[in-house]
């Protein structure tokens, strides 16, 4: 009887000890959950990745109605945090979190509703890094932007301010590492007390010692909108990886090194304003250091126009701004890429008239060509009313 005592003590003890193994497995079992902050009535969103039992150094990867946040857009997310301006509409949120071991994925459906009513414009703004690991690019971009000025505050001091006829982009070079909260803001008749909008930009201390990168560019003779350009590198011999960006898109560039590639891109360009980037990654600077430079392609003139509602008519007058050779030009006009007409004669003076189909939200376009800007250009503005 004493041996069945132990033996029955014995059992118990493993049967308690496996319970107990296999109950710290299961609440130590990694997770994700996305956490959504939004204001009532706008289109932005930020959304928070919340993870237990994941190490730090595990991959991130969003994504918004099936497609992943990736390229120069990839840039924006910020500690797990993702900021977005969507659509009116339903879309479905998805972050995925990989590590060595296995990939984490939560998603989340959300059914966007702008407030029209509103007279507050829904301000929002994108981020990226630009030059080195302290300078960032920040691009203003929001619905009605071409019809309000606003002003870029870093720690609540102005820096800048922005017209609607102006740049919509701010490059700032942080001297200190830091956090910095960086916002737009404006007022208007409509909105007096204002509105704003906000993103924290924590800038690191580093002891890496990256390279000071630049380029040139010169235009092919004989071309139309065909540029080299020639990367220079200075602070080290020894280069891991070149890449090159074309409005945010990489671009392969001829490669006489397979590892490192090219430090020549030779490329060709719509007409336009297009941004043209450099990445070089070193031993020293593994995360690399990025050069970019703005370039305007065709002597191309800087279009806009402004509407005019016609009383309480679905119909509007849409006045260009006058430049030079207007009047020798045909202004052609398209409304959800449809082409809708060209204006009169001498437009500078006589208005566009266009009656659209209904209350709605439409987006209009003139474009134009001419010889020394042969591959056209445009410019857009949404019109909506009830």
């Amino acid at each position: 009887m004493k041996k069945l005592g132990i033996w029955y003590t014995l059992m118990l003890t493993l049967l308690l000890g496996f319970s107990s193994c296999e109950t710290e497995d299961f609440n130590n079992d990694p997770e994700v959950k996305i956490a959504i902050d939004n204001k009532d009535g706008s289109a932005v969103y930020s959304f928070e990745a919340k993870t237990s039992g994941i190490s730090n150094d595990a991959q991130t990867i969003w994504s918004v109605d099936g497609n992943d946040i990736e390229g120069e857009d990839e840039e924006n997310i910020i500690n797990q945090i993702l900021d977005y301006l969507f659509e009116p509409g339903k879309h479905t949120i998805c972050v995925r979190i990989i590590t060595e071991e296995r990939t984490i994925e939560a998603c989340t459906d959300i059914e966007v509703e702008v407030d029209e009513n509103n007279p507050c414009p829904d301000l929002f703004f994108r981020s990226k890094h630009y030059q080195g690991r302290s300078t960032y690019k920040f691009f203003a971009d929001f619905r009605g932007i071409q019809e309000v000025s606003y002003g870029w505050y870093i720690n609540d001091r102005l820096v800048e301010d922005s017209a609607p006829d102006e740049d919509n982009y701010l490059i700032w070079d942080f001297k200190e590492p830091g956090r910095y909260e960086v916002c737009i803001k404006t007022e208007t008749p409509d909105c007096p007390e204002g509105v704003s909008y906000c993103k924290v930009i924590e800038v690191e201390e580093s002891d890496l010692v990256c390279p000071e990168v630049s380029f040139t560019k010169e235009i092919e003779p004989g071309t139309v909108g065909t540029y080299t350009f020639e990367a220079k590198i200075e602070g080290t011999d020894e280069v891991s990886q070149i890449l090159w960006y074309v409005d945010g898109k990489d671009v392969e560039a001829p490669k006489n090194d397979p590892q490192v590639g090219n430090r020549t891109l030779v490329y060709q360009f719509d007409s336009g304003a297009h941004e043209v980037c450099l990445k070089v990654i070193t031993p020293d600077c593994p995360e690399g250091v990025k050069y970019c430079k703005e370039i305007r392609v065709g002597d191309c003139p800087d279009l806009f126009f402004e509407p005019e509602r016609d009383g309480d008519k679905a119909a509007y007058h849409f006045y260009p701004r006058a430049f030079e050779g207007i009047d020798e030009v045909t202004l052609e006009w398209f409304v959800n890429g449809k082409y809708v007409g060209k204006s009169p004669e001498f437009p500078h003076n006589n208005p566009f008239y266009y009656e659209f189909d209904g209350p709605g939200r439409y987006e209009v376009c003139l474009m134009i060509e001419t010889p020394s800007c042969p591959n056209g250009i445009s410019y857009c503005k949404i019109v909506e009313f009830e």
